[in-house]
């Protein structure tokens, strides 16, 4: 499948039930034959379902599912950037999380000490994983460290929270604090803070044990 069909797919995509003809019309696709090709071939790699003749279902995730195809497909990053929105990408952080048995919660807000929001956390058992999403377009090495201190902030501070809330010993015990990006690189460390490729989100959460000696674990009495 050319990459340029699935980025004009990105933009036709929603979630909830669509057309072959809607779809057509949203993505430009001139060809009816050519758009349901499109659709079957997102299908088949796992992007929405069909629900009836001509008519699919797509997720909240499956925007971000589809740029991240027609990322590995070779399209223009700068170009894809532009299809996707905050929420789609955090709607695929949550449902990664969600699918590793973790409870989410997006769009964290706090006012005091100072106005902050921690994009989506997720818990398993006694462990959170809390992520800020990157809209990069490509990796800035020269901010990443000032971002990784950031969000180590923001957990930290997080944390004072859950010690208020928390009753006769329950609640989260330690956090991972990442950043998670568009851009598909290797993960990598920058202050103990892992930088996670949002491709590469679902394969780290099920490693984290094998990264816990390079990360910077932030403990609840910390």
């Amino acid at each position: 499948m050319h990459p340029a069909l699935l980025a004009m797919a990105i933009s036709a995509i929603s979630p909830s039930e669509i057309t072959l003809k809607q779809f057509q019309a949203k993505s430009g696709i001139v060809s009816k034959a050519t758009a349901r090709d499109v659709l079957e071939y997102i299908v088949n790699n796992g992007i929405g379902v069909i629900s009836s003749q001509d008519h699919y279902f797509f997720s909240k995730a499956d925007r971000m599912k589809l740029a991240i195809l027609a990322l590995q497909s070779g399209y223009d990053i700068e170009k894809i950037s532009k299809s996707i929105s905050w929420k789609d990408f955090e709607a695929l952080t949550s449902e990664i999380l969600n699918l590793s048995s973790y409870i989410t919660e997006t769009n964290i807000r706090f006012s005091k000490p100072f106005r902050m929001e921690i994009d989506v956390v997720g818990v398993n058992n006694k462990l959170a994983i809390v992520a800020d999403c990157k809209h990069w377009k490509r990796n800035n090495l020269s901010s990443l460290s000032s971002y990784a201190r950031k969000q180590v902030k923001r957990t930290k501070i997080l944390f004072q929270r859950i010690r208020r809330r928390k009753r006769r010993g329950k609640g989260i015990s330690y956090a991972v604090p990442i950043l998670l990006t568009l851009y598909s690189t290797d993960i990598q460390f920058i202050d103990g803070v892992p930088i996670v490729p949002i491709s590469k989100f679902k394969s780290f959460i099920e490693d984290v044990p094998l990264y816990l000696q390079e990360i910077q674990v932030i403990a609840t009495n910390t």
